[in-house]
This record gives structure tokens, sequence and C-alpha cells, in this order.
């Protein structure tokens, strides 16, 4: 069974490097299990910092491109075209996998090999890697994704390639492309399994785009749950509205 790993990429220099050994590692440990993991990077020509460490282990990745692309969907896109595992996903340069949580979700596929669309819980990590809080994976249905909570596993997700071939791309979204792309999924009848295991850590920090970007979140995901059905009535239209007044009053800083 093989996975591809996408890497989109651009001037995170800070943690980038933490994410490729992650993704190195990862690629020599799935060996051991009678796996084989592909790692495809797509850099929108970052920064010298950024590029020094692409640079350092470019030759350890399955592919390298640095091009100027249109934003962060754009960069997945390209990967998920490219790739040829049986499985993939993509993995933020500020994020990493967990090697024991991978390891067994290999085993689950290869158990499970008709899954579309899979994930586990995810730790919250802070700028040190230290553990924030973690959030358990619970089962997550359209309904409540349009009319209650957006709230998606993206860093702990797989799919399967054969699945999405038939679904399409990513959309041109700034922020919240996974979450169209869940919903999309599901709207398609993906055959989804949740693994109760860690399978990702997901990095809080100052300049994130989801800590930084907030109000356009809220407003991408108001465009989106539309589409798919959301109501005026609906308790995730009035709460986002809500945090839309709350962000305006109370901008952070």
């Amino acid at each position: 069974m093989r996975f591809s790993i996408i890497i989109p990429s651009f001037n995170q220099f800070a943690y980038i490097e933490e994410t490729l050994i992650n993704a190195i590692e990862l690629k020599e440990m799935a060996k051991t299990v009678n796996a084989e993991v592909e790692v495809l990077l797509f850099d929108s020509e970052s920064n010298e910092e950024t590029q020094t460490i692409i640079n350092k282990y470019r030759v350890k990745l399955d592919y390298v491109e640095v091009k100027k692309d249109n934003g962060q969907y754009h960069a997945i896109n390209k990967g998920i075209e490219k790739c040829t595992g049986d499985f993939w996903t993509w993995l933020n340069t500020d994020d990493t996998l967990d090697k024991e949580g991978f390891l067994k979700l290999i085993s689950f596929l290869k158990q499970h090999p008709e899954t579309d669309y899979v994930y586990g819980s995810i730790d919250y990590i802070d700028e040190k890697s230290k553990v924030i809080r973690t959030f358990p994976s619970r089962n997550v249905d359209m309904k409540t994704l349009v009319t209650k909570v957006p709230g998606i596993f993206q860093q702990g997700s797989f799919f399967r390639k054969e699945f999405t071939n038939k679904i399409g791309i990513l959309k041109e979204y700034n922020c919240c492309f996974d979450y169209e792309y869940v919903l999309r999924c599901l709207n398609n009848g993906a055959k989804m399994q949740v693994c109760e295991f860690k399978v990702a850590n997901f990095r809080q920090h100052t300049i994130s785009k989801t800590g930084s970007l907030t109000p356009m979140f809220i407003r991408e995901q108001l465009t989106i749950s539309k589409i798919y059905g959301r109501q005026f009535w609906h308790f995730l239209t009035w709460f986002s509205y809500l945090r839309l007044v709350k962000h305006k009053l109370f901008p952070r800083s």
C-alpha cells in the first residue's frame, strides 16, 4: 500500500525543518510494515531561509517544485494531481504526523482498503512542539457540519485516491478549502472511517493562518455551508455572525 504526503510550502522557515524530518522518518518507518510513502513538496518561491532548509532535504524527498502558485489550495491541488499513493493527505509546514499513529493508520487501512475518507485524533501543539490540548476524534456528519459546528479533522485525514479522482480537486478558497472538501466527500457518499488514536499534531502560533485570519475563516464557512444547505435560522448562521461582530469590536492584536 502506498501513501502520498503533499506538503504546500511558503515562508515557514521556523517550522518546515521539523515537518520535513517528520515526513522523511515516516518514509523509512513505512518500509518496516511493507508500505511506501512518497513526499511531494510544492513551494511558492519562499524566502531564502526556507529555501536553504528545503535544499538541505531535497534529495530525500520524492518531488520538489519551487514555483509561484495561487495559494495553498493550488499547491495542494498540484500534489493531488501528481501523487501516486493509494491514499493521500497534505501536511502543512508547521504540522507533523504522529509516527505511532501513522503506523496504526497503515494497519487499519490495510484491513479496510475500501475506505474513502479516514481521520483520527489531533493534538494541538505550541511553537516548541509542546502539547496544548488533545482533540479526540468523533463522528462528523453532513447536517452537523453545515448547520451547527464546521469542525473537521484535516490534519488527521487521509483520502483514497480512487475516490477523490471522481470528485475533483480543492476549490479556490483562501482558508476553508478543507471544510468544503470534506463536505463534498460526504455529499458524494464517501465511505468514512473514524480512528480513535492520534494521527497528527496541529501547531498553533501567532502567525498561523488559523490564528490570524479568523474573520476570513468565518465568512468562507458561511459561504460554503450555504452552498450545502445552511439556512438563516440554523445555529451556525447566528453564531458565526456573532463571532464576526466580536472580532470587529475586539480585533486580535
